[in-house]
């Protein structure tokens, strides 16, 4: 992420998890009490009210994460199984973004399960500096093919509200 983008999501963006089907609040059904999560791009931490400590949220651009440091700096302290990737690992290039799933896959172990929503590329927000935002063009088969590269099970893969992408990887 560059500095116009971390500029855009610490001085413009702002959630909304309700609008969203199944990468938004409904995920708390997926999450068992016994799961440690990673939020990565957690923005305001909107799930730490939801989960308490067992939810770590990262960001490298809101004081409200628990750590402000970027997915590529990031060194795990603690153990997680669930990892929630909404909206982030999502800006850059091929290359960029791919670093990042390659890292996710050093970091994970067999079973742990992680829950994206994922822009197909279009800079569609209404917050002032969006033009400078370089959104990453997710699609299906991008995830099909690095589930494959990368030692994932693509458990499921649909539109979510507003042309996003829901997937759940497992790690294999």
């Amino acid at each position: 992420m560059n500095e116009m983008e971390l500029k855009y999501f610490r001085d413009s963006w702002k959630p909304d998890y309700s609008k969203f089907q199944y990468s938004g609040w409904a995920l708390l059904d997926k999450i068992k009490d016994t799961d440690s999560v990673l939020d990565i791009g957690c923005g305001y931490h909107l799930f730490k009210e939801k989960l308490g400590d067992r939810v770590w949220g990262i960001d490298p651009s809101n004081e409200k994460a628990d750590e402000q440091v970027t997915w590529e700096m990031f060194v795990a302290h603690r153990d997680f199984n669930v990892y929630l990737i909404l909206g982030s690992l999502n800006f850059g290039t091929e290359q960029e973004v791919e670093k990042q799933v390659a890292k996710l896959n050093l970091m994970t172990k067999a079973g742990d399960r992680l829950f994206w929503r994922q822009n197909p590329g279009t800079g569609d927000h209404p917050w002032k500096g969006v033009e400078d935002v370089r959104f990453y063009p997710w699609s299906f088969e991008k995830n099909r093919e690095w589930c494959e590269k990368y030692s994932f099970d693509l458990k499921d893969i649909k539109q979510d509200t507003g042309n996003r992408i829901y997937a759940e990887w497992i790690r294999k």
